[in-house]
């Protein structure tokens, strides 16, 4: 599925969650179900969520920069070696055309993200936040360099987010925390990607098998068109839940 439509089922599956267990709902937990349903394709480069934390753009920007300078770099390395100019501007054409293959786009996203949450954890840790919170942030930097629906796309993800929510929720007195960042983590598999035709590996690391109960394309009409209807089947759950208390 999309990444708007994950965010969307989250949200609107933990409304429906708050109504069926009578916990009160807030902005906040809106926004942390939001956040929750988009993460588990935090292992995608170009997910929505891999786009919150680093732009697009901005990546793209330093991808060049940096290509740049190692570029200048190399010419200037080579041609103190050997004093040729036209030698060095062949070595560094052939170097250059080997760094690109290798270095790519989403894989210099990836390094940033890790980084942004290596430092982020680094940063809690100096400021002696309890190991909880850091292991759930290092947890994240681990994330962009997962297979993407693999163990991030789990039943043992799940139980993993839901423990160290629930230890955070206890140390912080976020109320309810666990509760909205499990149920819509929970929501882009069982109300998302488990339909899809690439499936999800539920069962990891017991089993590398992708389970599938439908045959969807991402961004395909007829998926499309079922997303729509499951959130408008989800809002009229929401009514029909209100109109019943």
């Amino acid at each position: 599925m999309r990444g708007r439509t994950h965010c969307t089922i989250g949200v609107l599956a933990s409304i429906q969650a708050s109504l069926i267990f009578k916990i009160p709902i807030s902005i906040f937990s809106i926004i942390i179900s939001a956040v929750f349903s988009l993460l588990p394709d935090l292992d995608e480069p170009n997910s929505t969520i891999s786009h919150l934390f680093f732009k697009k753009n901005f990546s793209k920007f330093i991808y060049k920069i940096l290509i740049y300078l190692i570029n200048i770099l190399i010419f200037f390395f080579s041609l103190k070696i050997n004093d040729n100019f036209y030698l060095s501007s062949v070595i560094t054409f052939i170097s250059i055309f080997i760094i690109e293959s290798k270095l790519t786009h989403n894989f210099l996203r990836k390094i940033f993200l890790s980084l942004i949450f290596l430092l982020l954890g680094t940063c809690l840790y100096l400021v002696n936040t309890k190991i909880h919170i850091i292991l759930f942030i290092m947890m994240l930097a681990i994330f962009p360099w997962l297979k993407h629906r693999g163990i991030s796309h789990s039943i043992l993800a799940i139980i993993i987010i839901y423990l160290l929510l629930k230890q955070i929720e206890i140390l912080t007195n976020i109320y309810n925390l666990s509760f909205w960042g499990t149920i819509s983590y929970a929501s882009h598999i069982f109300l998302g990607d488990l339909f899809t035709r690439q499936g999800v590996p539920l069962f990891y690391p017991l089993s590398n098998k992708k389970i599938s109960l439908g045959n969807l394309k991402v961004g395909g009409y007829f998926s499309n068109f079922l997303e729509i209807l499951i959130i408008i089947s989800l809002i009229c759950i929401i009514i029909y839940s209100l109109i019943k208390m």
